[in-house]
């Protein structure tokens, strides 16, 4: 863990709200149903079985890397091997499981994804929400192939995978998703484009929309982006859970920021 990494952690634990301290009822809801369900369900087998095959694939593949580049430069012409990607850059079971429940607890329609990696995520999504629309954005051509395979493997025929780097592919999403009930983060960690694509995704959204940002304490950059965003008019709820944020807009709730355990 780096240096930032364990001071924000620090911070992070120092601040944690009990369940004693969720005087709203809808977030401690939230609690109760998504965080604390640790209930085992089948679907999260059949995700992590493309996982074991992925980290067994010895396959290289020439990445395209839009969004950790310090320069903010696509990083072109990379050869990786597949299974280190598995290994290093696709959400946890753990974040994947997070998903899952947060989308069976809440049923949106239509799910709008920035960042596909190999497809984890759309399937976590697409196993708790088989009636949903799910369009999902990957800036990489050799990496979006992969997770087309894997998500015709998996028998999902809901989940659209468009190719191109976000500045380039967000407004044709939103286009063809104009009012997302959800809207997952996970394809940049720089303080400037995380803020722009929330902005640009902004006046999409609507009262019952929910955006789940990822790795919100992945640097400074990305802390500043998350205090950005939460301090926005718009933002009615904001829970940071240290590795990600949720964000909710409904009207009735209170302008309320709490810090969750994960």
């Amino acid at each position: 863990m780096q240096k930032e990494s364990v001071s924000a952690y620090i911070r992070h634990r120092l601040s944690v709200q009990s369940k004693y301290s969720l005087h709203s009822p809808f977030i401690y809801t939230f609690w109760a149903e998504v965080l604390k369900n640790h209930k085992h369900y089948p679907a999260y087998e059949i995700v992590e079985n493309i996982r074991k095959e992925l980290l067994k694939d010895d396959r290289i593949i020439h990445k395209v890397d839009f969004g950790t580049g310090q320069s903010g430069r696509p990083q072109d012409g990379v050869t990786i091997k597949v299974s280190k990607i598995a290994r290093n850059s696709l959400v946890s079971a753990g974040k994947g499981k997070f998903l899952y429940k947060l989308v069976k607890h809440y049923k949106p329609s239509c799910i709008l994804e920035l960042g596909t990696s190999l497809g984890m995520s759309s399937l976590y999504m697409a196993e708790a929400a088989p009636g949903a629309r799910i369009i999902t954005i990957e800036g990489c051509p050799e990496t979006s192939a992969i997770a087309r395979l894997n998500i015709e493997k998996a028998g999902k025929n809901n989940i659209s995978v468009i190719t191109g780097s976000f500045d380039a592919k967000l407004q044709e999403a939103l286009q063809l998703m104009p009012k997302p009930d959800l809207v997952f983060v996970d394809g940049n960690h720089r303080k400037e484009p995380t803020v722009k694509y929330f902005e640009e995704c902004l006046p999409h959204l609507h009262a019952g929309s929910i955006v789940i940002m990822d790795d919100i304490h992945w640097s400074a950059g990305m802390e500043e982006a998350w205090k950005l965003i939460i301090a926005k008019p718009e933002v009615k709820v904001s829970v940071d859970l240290y590795h990600m944020g949720v964000i909710y807009f409904r009207e009735e709730l209170s302008k309320e920021d709490f810090v969750l355990r994960f």
